[in-house]
């Protein structure tokens, strides 16, 4: 699971010890200027992916860099609960998507309208 957190004009997830450990990944710092939206999903599905670099358990963990549906994305998430889905900005990184299961007590819908927000707020004042 991932602590997410907006920093000035920072987009900041935090891993676990155990989620770089599976993802064979740092935590993200992602200026918000490279976000092009924040949603909620379902997780992709293990038949959906493959696996890149990182662990590929189906639903008990995804975690890592995969190829999915032709794109470099991050995926670290485990069952079939929502994920916060970000998507980056054209260049602005080698990942397409950003795939994350959200640390309690906050939701992936809490996280997406924070996101959301910040980035009308940034659009605003642009």
């Amino acid at each position: 699971m991932a602590h997410v957190r907006i920093d000035n004009d920072l987009l900041i997830v935090e891993l676990s010890s155990w989620d770089k450990l599976w993802a064979i990944h740092g935590s993200f710092r992602v200026p918000l200027a490279n976000i092009a939206s924040a949603t909620v999903s379902k997780p992709p599905s293990f038949w959906e992916s493959l696996k890149v670099l990182g662990t590929n358990a189906g639903s008990l963990k995804m975690a890592g860099t995969f190829l999915y549906h032709g794109d470099v994305v991050f995926f670290d998430y485990q069952g079939s609960e929502d994920v916060l889905v970000i998507d980056l900005a054209e260049n602005a990184s080698k990942y397409k998507h950003l795939f994350f299961h959200v640390d309690p007590p906050d939701s992936a819908d809490d996280v997406a309208n924070r996101i959301t927000a910040a980035l009308h707020a940034r659009s605003a004042t642009t």
